[in-house]
């Protein structure tokens, strides 16, 4: 990855000169690897707070060395960063949050709320570091949107015992949303191998209390659930999450949201031949709309 760096620290609603066609490359391999957790938490047999500390525990354990290299030749600054604190405990308890979510309603109702991400950010954005969005972007958002609205609307089930699941897991669209915020404010000002391997130490400690304090410890399983947890590390968390850190030093934090909904087509896609989950009718128009959204958000990203 290589894209010329900016002369000094831009400001936080700055972007670097970086080409669109590299961000495009970068946008789409953060959204298929971390598309793959859906399918490779299916494999995991044990609590889904566990799922997620055992996932960036990994992913901070595989990086260490590299980190510990660039902190040396950095000069031994603070190991883990206010910034790189501040993004890790939102990524933690998003994990945490989605995973309760997830066990106390239907996906589709918790798909539906995280995919009001794209929505999200904005406002957070403009509160944090001052990003607007522009047209191109804003219409972007709204067929992106849509797309989601029109695949799970005609699953969400409606039911008081949905209520808690569906409001937590808008809870954890907004932590989502501050995680990739706040990486776009403190991610330009250190660098990637030192920022990630803050985040995810950060995360997995929160995780930890999360496991302890919802399933009274931290599980592990069995051989194929290690195998699964070993992909998750690997594909979605230090290929995506790294990757999209890395990226938000080069675009806008709407820019990443876009990338949730389109992680939810993915995912429906790989289900097909893995799990034989065919999609129904309606998925096939919400998918087109939420294509043109993510390529002309790419694509008028400033």
């Amino acid at each position: 990855m290589s894209c010329p760096a900016p002369q000094s620290t831009p400001a936080p609603s700055d972007t670097s000169r970086c080409g669109t066609g590299h961000v495009a490359a970068v946008w789409s391999a953060v959204t298929i690897l971390a598309a793959s957790a859906a399918i490779m938490i299916k494999y995991c047999h044990i609590p889904a707070s566990s799922i997620g500390f055992w996932r960036v525990l990994g992913a901070a354990a595989l990086l260490a060395p590299f980190w510990f290299r660039r902190w040396r030749h950095e000069g031994m600054p603070q190991p883990v960063s206010t910034g790189s604190a501040l993004a890790g405990f939102f990524l933690g308890v998003h994990f945490a949050t989605w995973c309760w979510a997830i066990q106390h309603t239907t996906i589709a109702n918790a798909a539906l709320f995280m995919g009001l991400q794209p929505l999200i950010s904005p406002f957070i954005a403009r509160a944090v570091i001052g990003e607007r969005l522009n047209r191109g972007e804003l219409a972007a958002v709204a067929l992106a949107f849509c797309g989601m609205v029109w695949i799970v609307g005609g699953q969400v089930a409606v039911s008081p015992n949905d209520i808690a699941g569906t409001v937590v897991s808008f809870v954890s669209a907004i932590l989502c949303a501050a995680y990739f915020v706040v990486s776009r404010k403190y991610r330009p000002r250190e660098h990637i191998l030192l920022y990630s391997t803050g985040v995810y130490l950060t995360a997995a400690a929160v995780q930890a209390v999360c496991a302890v304090c919802m399933d009274g410890r931290i599980a592990l399983g069995g051989m194929e659930t290690k195998l699964a947890l070993a992909g998750l590390v690997l594909f979605p968390t230090i290929g995506g999450h790294t990757l999209a850190m890395y990226l938000l030093r080069h675009a806008k934090a709407q820019v990443m949201a876009l990338s949730v909904p389109a992680q939810f087509v993915v995912s429906a896609m790989l289900a097909v031949p893995l799990f034989h989950e065919v999609p129904a009718w309606w998925f096939y128009p919400g998918a087109l709309l939420i294509s043109a959204g993510v390529v002309l958000g790419v694509w008028k990203a400033e």
